[in-house]
């Protein structure tokens, strides 16, 4: 029992030095804010589009530039860093869809577009790793998600060639997407290149609004890809 006791008391100290230099290998971050802003190309990609049963394969959609302003909050070590912020950001694309391509003995197209716009709230939750890090100079690699919350009032939409009936929709108020970028930094100044694919569909139900009796039932749901490119300065 005293022999025990006394490995246990030798070992004491070799354990306090193991954890000490366990704990000088850990990264050591450092609180950085910053600021951006920029131009975001948005495109739309439809994944189901059915007309009173029907479902519609033909569609094209035109891409289209926003913009954004985001505040951002880092916490950055020499190889890794975490990056959240909150941001505003409009944007905006428009899309086509041939109403006949259902039907295979079709001879002529009827196309139906539409166009929107959302202005919307986003917080990103990232993390990044420094390819490069000597100062100051910089480039960096950064994944991960995003949230973004459309309110009703900043959603507009337009329905053209849908006579003699008229629909709106609302938007999925919360869209969650996965970002993708690489950010090349400058002593403060940097640039970000960015790429956005949402997970769930950023439409909501559409809305008749003429009450004509029968309306056909649509159901368009579809989901976006944004491109952007910012200028920022970090502090």
């Amino acid at each position: 029992m005293r022999l025990r006791a006394l490995t246990f008391l030798l070992l004491i100290p070799a354990m306090a030095i193991q954890a000490q230099n366990s704990r000088s290998t850990l990264p050591a971050f450092s609180t950085n804010w910053g600021a951006k802003v920029g131009f975001a190309a948005t495109a739309t990609y439809v994944t189901d589009a059915v007309i009173d049963g029907h479902t519609l394969t033909d569609y094209t959609q035109d891409t289209q530039i926003g913009n954004f302003a985001v505040l951002m909050l880092r916490l950055n070590s020499r190889t890794v860093f975490v990056q959240t912020g909150l941001g505003l950001c409009l944007n905006k694309s428009s899309f086509y869809i041939d109403m006949n391509s259902w039907d295979p003995e079709a001879e002529s197209r009827n196309e139906m577009s539409c166009s929107y716009k959302m202005k919307s709230f986003f917080l990103p939750l990232q993390l990044g790793y420094h390819i490069v890090n000597q100062p100051p100079y910089f480039m960096s690699v950064f994944t991960g998600p995003r949230l973004r919350y459309t309110p009703d009032k900043f959603y507009t939409v337009q329905y053209n060639n849908l006579d003699p009936y008229q629909f709106t929709e609302k938007p999925t108020e919360m869209v969650i997407g996965w970002t993708a970028g690489l950010s090349v930094r400058i002593g403060r100044t940097f640039l970000d290149f960015e790429y956005e694919a949402s997970i769930n569909k950023v439409s909501g139900p559409m809305v008749e609004l003429t009450q004509a009796d029968p309306a056909p039932h649509y159901t368009i749901d579809r989901r976006v890809g944004i491109m952007s490119f910012s200028y920022g300065i970090m502090f």
